[in-house]
């Protein structure tokens, strides 16, 4: 690719070396207007996963989980999941480690990651790289978005694999 826009701008008599740095300049300018959202996106996530938050939710939804034979060990990555897409995908190699890629955990997890996104990362860099800043309807949309998500593959993969 490098090298076929590196022959293009030559055909095309482009100056690619300042068409380059013009590019570098813009860039520096929108990473500076993201960086705050950034770091504040970055102290929410570790503030979350440090808290105790996330082992609180998991004990109250656990009785829950196990009334309708879903696997609790599932739980922390659908809760994670779009909050972080890193630490999501480090809880699923966890679970790969644990129960294999082929069990029936493993196969959730991959589906579940899959099938959902990292909502608040997602809102924070496209709608902070505009400056919007009421996300209210977006966040609630995303979120629901991500549950139906979690829930269909948790259907889906009873039907298919279980």
């Amino acid at each position: 690719m490098v090298v076929f826009i590196v022959v293009y701008g030559f055909i095309k008599k482009i100056d690619i070396y300042d068409t380059f740095i013009e590019g570098v300049k813009e860039s520096f300018s929108c990473i500076l207007n993201l960086f705050p959202t950034f770091i504040a996106m970055i102290l929410a996530v570790n503030l979350f996963i440090n808290s105790g938050v996330l082992d609180f939710i998991l004990s109250f939804f656990s009785p829950l989980f196990t009334l309708i034979k879903v696997p609790v060990e599932i739980l922390p990555l659908a809760l994670v999941r779009p909050i972080s897409g890193s630490a999501s995908l480090a809880y699923l190699n966890s679970i790969f480690a644990t129960h294999g890629p082929d069990s029936f955990l493993g196969l959730l997890g991959s589906v579940i990651q899959g099938c959902t996104d990292t909502t608040f990362y997602v809102i924070t860099l496209y709608f902070g790289s505009i400056g919007i800043k009421k996300i209210r309807y977006s966040l609630f949309a995303s979120l629901f978005a991500d549950l139906v998500g979690i829930i269909a593959s948790i259907i889906i993969v009873n039907l298919l694999f279980t």
